[in-house]
Parts: structure tokens; sequence; C-alpha cells
């Protein structure tokens, strides 16, 4: 009985503590929207093309300990850039790493992120020779790569529209530049600082898309109340925009052009994990998962999503435990307290969620999951950012020291087209050195079987070409076998025509991924059996031992 007493004063006092937290007004946090029950898709199964691989094990480490969370990978000429925390835009050539620009103040640890400044999305501009910069804290920036003049384009301060309700953006997160130059950019909720990323998990959604009219200087929002909008991409012929709707576990659609221009809707939803920054190309689209989600690894977003009195007694407890170190560090700056509340509310706090596997998707421009790329041995860690470059994927990661690297699982196509607006494989003029490596094509020695006659009214016997098999290699993971089917072969050349079908067999590993068409196959010369064949003398020796030729 004294047991149950004990646990039923404990229940009691809970439900007291509970209400009281839930029920007083004006308690931190403070969110844009009330704590209301939502509803999201349940997670995908890992079969089909979700199917766990190990393609992402044993990953290069590139830069080990030279760059600290690498983020928004794009690439131009033979460099890579890419944004590292300390706020700085750094480039790599090879194991050469240059100093490109820093929007933020100076400081000396992670943990004073907030004046360091951390870029987030990056996108070569199509109107010059400028970097266009999504600055977490300190906003859209264009800078000029040769005079490294920077310039603000919208300001954290500045009030942005919103469906319902106008608010300065707190989380500039990607943007992604079309032909004309317009700027398309998130901002992934309107309630608290990268430095409070944590809380996002708990409060409504408030993320928006927005479109940035340089003319006008102004933004115009296209999407509100996204839970917490992240990576952005443009379609290859600019009609439509994909944007990453990480808590929510889904990518949606908003139509630029046609019928259904300036509506929105969902793309794929269900995705096993949480959707980070967009890589796309003419084919389809890379989705790294920063985190991802099955049945014994379940979102953190998704868990509370209908339960809005448990999220806000949750970010109110969360919010109170640390209110003591922000309160000791605005009388007396001191980094304990800077860290402590950095550890809490950024997210490190919660990183022992982050489960062994990790998870790149690869998508259609039709929304359909064609293929996944699976680790896990730890050597990628949370992925957030895909580069495809020069055939590997480069992968990038808040947590991670280093630039993981793993070999593309598609071959490329030889010839890659100059598109710097929404691809991040920056094309421009690619160098030589840059254009991806030809597929060496093998060609077996050819089977020259007994071909079948057929006879016809005054006609010649024409013999049945045989069958050729050709195999192709190049593709680190998937092998590619192409049977070549020859036209009917003239009586009076032993050269064949050029082939007339071509089929393909794809590897499961990479089902549905579209893989671009092999070379033609070397032809190959088959005589013809109206040949007369080639009659040898018999030699013979005689009865004097000599050598007779009959």
């Amino acid at each position: 009985m004294g047991l149950l007493y004990g646990l039923g004063i404990r229940a009691v006092n809970f439900i007291v503590v509970f209400l009281i937290v839930c029920l007083i007004p004006g308690l931190p946090p403070r969110t844009t929207f009330p704590f209301v029950g939502f509803k999201l898709a349940a997670n995908k199964d890992l079969k089909g093309a979700l199917e766990p691989n190990h393609h992402l094990d044993n990953a290069e480490r590139l830069l080990d300990n030279r760059v600290y969370g690498p983020e928004c990978l794009i690439a131009r000429e033979n460099e890579i850039y890419m944004g590292i925390h300390g706020g700085e835009v750094i480039k790599v050539n090879g194991a050469h790493i240059t100093h490109v620009t820093k929007l933020g103040q100076a400081c000396e640890d992670v943990f004073e992120e907030s004046r360091c400044g951390r870029p987030l999305g990056l996108a070569f501009d199509t109107k010059g020779n400028n970097l266009i910069i999504a600055d977490a804290y300190y906003g859209i920036w264009l800078v000029d790569l040769k005079s490294n003049k920077k310039q603000l384009l919208v300001s954290p301060q500045k009030e942005l529209p919103g469906k319902t309700i106008n608010r300065p953006a707190k989380l500039f997160n990607d943007v992604a530049v079309d032909k004309e130059g317009n700027i398309y950019w998130t901002d992934s909720t309107s309630d608290f600082l990268l430095q409070d990323l944590v809380f996002t998990a708990f409060a409504n959604p408030s993320g928006r898309l927005f479109k940035y009219d340089r003319v006008k200087n102004e933004s115009k929002v296209l999407l509100d109340n996204l839970y917490f909008a992240n990576g952005v991409a443009l379609s290859p012929e600019e009609d439509f925009l994909v944007v990453a709707e990480t808590g929510a576990s889904r990518l949606m659609k908003y139509h630029l052009k046609g019928s259904n221009a300036g509506k929105g809707e969902v793309f794929v939803e269900g995705l096993p994990g949480l959707p980070d920054n967009l890589t796309p190309n003419e084919d389809g689209i890379w989705v790294p998962l920063i985190l991802s989600v099955d049945s014994q690894n379940p979102s953190l977003f998704a868990i509370f999503s209908e339960f809005p009195n448990i999220r806000l007694f949750l970010a109110r407890i969360l919010y109170l435990f640390e209110a003591p170190f922000r309160a000791i560090n605005n009388i007396y700056p001191n980094r304990i307290s800077q860290r402590f509340v950095h550890f809490i509310g950024h997210g490190e706090s919660v990183s022992f969620m982050i489960p062994k596997r990790a998870t790149i998707v690869r998508l259609d421009w039709n929304g359909n999951i064609v293929g996944s790329l699976h680790g896990f041995d730890k050597s990628v860690g949370a992925a957030c950012h895909v580069l495809e470059f020069n055939d590997y994927l480069y992968l990038g990661s808040p947590f991670n020291r280093f630039l993981a690297r793993v070999k593309s699982p598609v071959q490329k196509k030889p010839i890659l087209q100059a598109r710097i607006n929404n691809v991040r494989y920056e094309g421009m003029e690619i160098e030589p050195s840059l254009k991806p490596r030809m597929e060496k094509t093998t060609t077996a020695q050819p089977v020259v079987t007994k071909p079948t006659v057929t006879h016809a009214r005054s006609t010649p016997t024409t013999p049945k070409p045989p069958v050729i098999s050709v195999k192709t290699t190049g593709i680190p993971s998937a092998s590619t076998t192409t049977t070549t089917k020859p036209t009917r072969t003239s009586l009076k050349s032993s050269t064949t025509e050029k082939p007339s079908t071509t089929k393909t067999v794809k590897s499961p590993s990479m089902a549905g991924t579209r893989i671009p068409k092999e070379p033609a196959p070397i032809k190959e010369n088959i005589p013809g059996d109206n040949a007369a064949p080639k009659k040898e003398k018999l030699k013979v020796i005689n009865k004097h031992g000599e050598h007779v030729e009959l």
C-alpha cells in the first residue's frame, strides 16, 4: 500500500505541474501560431526501391579534421564550394582550401554561432559572377566573387508577408536561382533561431517558401505553414518548385507555370526520414535524410504531432530548464552558460537519437521513389547534402569534421548540359578534366553459328545473322548487359548493318533509376555463307620419301 500511495502522490504532483506549465499564459517560448494537433503521413516501409543496401558503407573521409559541418555543397570548374561552422564559405580544390567570404562577425567557437553566422544555402547567380548565400542568422546575401563586394538582399529584421500573419524570417535556409535571376528561398521557422532548433520539433509549422524579386527588392510568399521548410529545387523546365518539409517527412510541389500556377500540392510523403537539402538534375532529385526514421527510430516531429498540450509542456519545460543559464549570460557573459544553452537548444542534446542507418533517396520528376542508398557503419553520418561530381557523391553533414565521398551508382552522361540556375552541380563551361569519363565498351568475340537457310521462289538464300552479346562496364555498383540484334546481312556484302534494337537489363540495386544510353556497339564483319570455302592442297610422302602435293 505504501508503494501505491507514493506513486499516487507523484502522479498527482506531475499532473499539477503539467497543468500549471500548460495553462499559465505568457510563458516562453512564444510562437507565431497556437499549439494545435495535426496528423502526418506514416513513413514508408523499407522495401522495393527503399530496400536497404550498403552503398554508403566505407565512405572515404576527405579533409579530415580540417572542416567542421560541411554543408550546402556546389561545384564550379574544379572547385567545391561549401559553408562550414564558424560562418565561412570556403572552396576546395583537391587538398587545398581557400577562404571565399564570411558574413558574420569574428568568433572563436561553435557555441557563438549566432554571432559567427552559418551559411546553409548556396547557389551561383545567373546574372553575373556572383554567389547567392542564405545565412541562417544574417539573411540572403549576394557576393561578387571577383571583388568580394557584399550586398544584403533580405534582412532578418525585415517584416515579410505570410498567408495569414506577416513576420520576419528567423531561420534562412536554402536558395535556388532561375534563368531570369529570380531567387527562391526558404525560411524554416518564424519562431526560433538555428541555435534553438530543437524547439521547432514541438511548435506548430510556421516555415515559408519565398520568391525574391530583384527589381522590386521584395519577397513574395509562395507557401506558408510548412513544417520546417528546408531544401528547394527547380524542375528542369522551371515550371514548378520542390521544397523539403523536414518535420513532415515529405516534399511539397509549387506550380510556377500552367493551369495550376500558384498552387501547392504534396510531391511525395512518408519518406523514411527527415529530408534536408535537395540536389536536382535532369533526371530527378537526390534527397538526403538528415535523420533516418523507422519503427525503432521514430521521428521526434511526428511522435506528438496529434498532442498539442504535450508538445507545449515539453517546449516550456525545456525552455525553463535553460532559462537560468540565459539569464546568467545576459548579466555576465561567459563561455559555460553559452555552451550549455547551445547544447540544449541546438540539437546536440538529442544527437543520441540519430540512428546508425544513413539514407539517401532518389526521386524522378514525377515524385516516384526510384532508388535509395544506405549505410550502416556511420562512415557517412547524418547526410544533409549530396553533390554529384566527377563520378562521385560528396556528402555534407552538419555534424561531421570531414567531407564524406562514395562512388556514384549512376552512370553520368558524357556531355553535361550547361545549367547554372537550379542544379547543385553548377554547369558553366565544364573543364575537360571535369567532364565525366566515357565508359569503356568491351565487345565479346562473336560466335558464328551455322545459319538457318530459308528458301524463296527466285531469290537467293539469306543467312540468319547470329546474336552478339555485348557487356559494358563502368557503373560501380550496378552491371548492365546489352543484347544487340543486328538486321539482315546483304548477300553482296559481308558487313552487318547498324543494329536495330537494344534491350537494357538494369541492376535491382537502383531499380527504376534512369541510366544513360550505352555507346553504340562496335560493328563486326560476319562472313556470308555464300562465300566459296578456301581449298587447301593435301601433302603426302611418296615411296622415295619426297613431299608431294595432290
